[in-house]
């Protein structure tokens, strides 16, 4: 990657101070201290929100062919970033209407999905009993997750070290509306935490 700074020349300063650069900008990001620069969350606290985890809450592991691993999955012939996040079935009867699905016909319907940096994908619940939720075109949130955030190689499985290495195991999905909904990345344990105070 190649950096370009750009120099500015003022000869008369209204204010002049220091700027200090972050090591890590992502892990603090990601770090309690960094919630009290945050402009948006007492503002979301309003919306419902929900966790998911980036690994199969079953087995604690992100499995081979499935999650974030889908484009490893056999049947057809798949895109390298195609991968759906996981639905534990306890949410959609916790929180029963939180997406647009139900659970009782198995009806889906897309949704908007904003990511971090405000860029908006299509998105649907996916599979028998809305196990996950993925977008349209599917490699789109792949990409994301995969080369963006997590910066796996092509063809490299995923495995929960990765998402120990940067600190992340679980995403935070906010309800803006009905067909709107939010993703935010969560730090290590949040789903845990979350099924441990909401699972009945």
């Amino acid at each position: 990657m190649t950096l370009t700074y750009k120099q500015f020349i003022c000869n008369n300063p209204i204010e002049v101070f220091d700027v200090e650069i972050l090591d890590d900008p992502f892990k603090f990001l990601l770090s309690d201290e960094s919630k009290k620069y945050y402009m948006v969350h007492e503002q979301e606290e309003k919306y419902e929100q929900i966790f998911l985890p980036l690994y199969s809450a079953q087995s604690g592991k992100v499995e081979e062919k499935s999650g974030l691993n889908q484009w490893n999955a056999g049947g057809r012939k798949r895109d390298k970033d195609e991968v759906y996040i996981p639905i534990p079935s306890w949410i959609h009867k916790q929180f029963e209407g939180f997406f647009p699905y139900n659970r009782h016909t198995d009806k889906k319907e897309p949704f908007t999905l904003v990511l971090p940096d405000g860029r908006e994908l299509d998105a649907k619940i996916c599979q028998s009993g809305g196990k996950g939720f993925m977008s349209n075109p599917n490699k789109a949130l792949g990409h994301w997750i995969l080369r963006t955030i997590l910066e796996i190689p092509v063809g490299q499985l995923v495995t929960y070290e990765d998402l120990d290495r940067v600190g992340i195991d679980s995403v935070l999905i906010t309800k803006l509306d009905d067909y709107k909904f939010k993703i935010n990345f969560a730090s290590k344990g949040s789903y845990a935490d979350f099924e441990e105070e909401f699972k009945k």
